[in-house]
């Protein structure tokens, strides 16, 4: 008689899985929880899936993965339009035996994974390393007096440089979204020349989140009432996430995203969370680095890792780089490039 374990690699739709199966820790983190994948499905109508292991009829890992299909390139990607996707895995033994499946499953497709902190994925052989990111947290659980003592001086006169210049941030009504995505819009396109979100994005994101009263975006308004800049943070668990930020490229000598950032420290206490989620920084982003750093938070690495298929053929995005460089020139009407936005973003996941 064989008397060794009996284990089963599984897989089933996201949505379906949430509501039939006993999935721990999936409101552990923004990246894993059902919100943040209904805003997804909702935006992007993004193909989500669980694929988990069953031992003895009890689960014991499980990932949280997308498919993606495109005219760019077809992956499983866990997970699309997450800055990590940690998902409770026991070994890297389990990770090959998702990986058999995966391969199993869709043999032509490529896989990226996201990872922060499973140590479990990094020591598994079937995925490369491709490059890190950095990431930051803040613990919000000391007093909001030590917070600020232990914020870098730069960071603090940057506050007091807002307050005296007469910044105000308000906690803004859904009627106000519109000047938040008007001003991202206009900084992706001038200075960074990349497509905005779809505004859908955003008004999915107040639905689910701040309509729930788990969210909030922060607004500042110069001396003269003109909204200069905005953050969007959002609740899970027991942290607050910095999701997105944007500011007037013409009023940063008002240091917007600095008194922005110190009232989501306000904003966080006042909900009692211990843990305020910076998020992921490219490494050729210095300057954004280096204004996380100055708030205090601490940081470690993310890692990106992938499998692809032999001969598997990389997209080389002509046609997305033909789109992006003509849709988010100067002279590009905004309407146009938001109608672009609304039509290919979905493919950037």
């Amino acid at each position: 008689m064989d008397d060794k374990p009996q284990f089963q690699v599984k897989t089933m739709p996201f949505f379906e899985a949430v509501s039939k199966l006993p999935l721990p820790r999936l409101e552990h983190n923004l990246f894993s929880s059902p919100s943040w994948m209904a805003v997804l499905h909702k935006t992007y109508e993004v193909e989500l899936f669980v694929k988990y292991i069953e031992l003895n009829n009890k689960i014991r890992s499980y990932v949280i993965y997308s498919v993606v299909r495109n005219f760019l390139e077809e992956k499983v990607c866990v997970c699309s339009y997450c800055d990590y996707c940690d998902c409770p895995v026991s070994g890297a033994g389990d990770w090959h035996l998702f990986f058999q499946s995966w391969r199993d499953d869709l043999p032509n497709y490529r896989i990226a994974i996201r990872n922060l902190r499973d140590p479990f994925v990094r020591q598994c052989k079937d995925f490369k390393f491709l490059y890190h990111e950095m990431y930051h947290v803040l613990d919000t659980s000391d007093p909001l007096e030590l917070l600020w003592k232990h914020a870098h001086d730069s960071f603090k006169a940057a506050v007091n440089q807002a307050r005296r210049k007469g910044v105000k941030v308000v906690r803004c009504q859904k009627s106000e979204l519109k000047k938040f995505y008007e001003l991202h819009l206009r900084v992706r396109k001038n200075k960074y020349r990349i497509f905005p979100q779809p505004y859908r994005f955003f008004e999915n994101i107040w639905n689910e989140y701040m309509d729930s009263g788990r969210g909030v975006l922060l607004g500042a308004y110069d001396k003269s009432g003109r909204f200069i800049g905005g953050n969007v943070y959002l609740i899970c668990g027991n942290t607050l996430f910095y999701k997105f930020n944007t500011s007037a490229l013409d009023a940063l000598d008002l240091r917007p995203n600095n008194i922005l950032f110190w009232e989501g420290i306000v904003y966080a206490k006042e909900r009692n969370l211990g843990a305020l989620d910076l998020g992921s920084s490219g490494y050729e982003q210095t300057g954004l680095i280096r204004f996380k750093d100055h708030t205090g938070a601490s940081s470690q690495l993310i890692y990106h890792l992938g499998f692809a298929p032999k001969n598997y053929v990389f997209s080389k995005k002509r046609i997305l780089k033909f789109l992006t460089n003509n849709l988010t020139a100067r002279w590009m009407p905004n309407a146009v490039l938001k109608w672009g936005s609304d039509i290919i973003y979905h493919n950037l996941a």
